[in-house]
């Protein structure tokens, strides 16, 4: 969970959409400034990358119990091509 969260604090440092983090462990989510579903859409669709909402604003990550970094780093490259895709658009 320590691992997941250093790297959802980097994405939350690169994008001011993304307006705060909360969460322990592994069950963590990011707040955003816009509407999550056109980001979950497209990690979906174009990253092949599964998430879920929690409210209108809020990306939430439920990962396996088991989970390795190298699975980690790969959400989060997919997740930073999603959220570059739509909040530069």
């Amino acid at each position: 969970g320590e691992y997941l969260w250093e790297k959802l604090e980097e994405l939350k440092r690169a994008y001011p959409a993304v307006t705060d983090h909360r969460g322990m462990g592994l069950l963590q989510g990011l707040e955003l400034s816009v509407p999550a579903g056109q980001i979950i859409q497209t990690a979906l669709l174009e990253e092949r990358l599964v998430l879920i909402n929690a409210g209108a604003n809020i990306v939430r990550f439920v990962p396996p119990l088991v989970i390795e970094k190298a699975d980690v780093d790969e959400m989060i490259r997919r997740l930073d091509r999603a959220m570059r895709k739509v909040l530069s658009a």
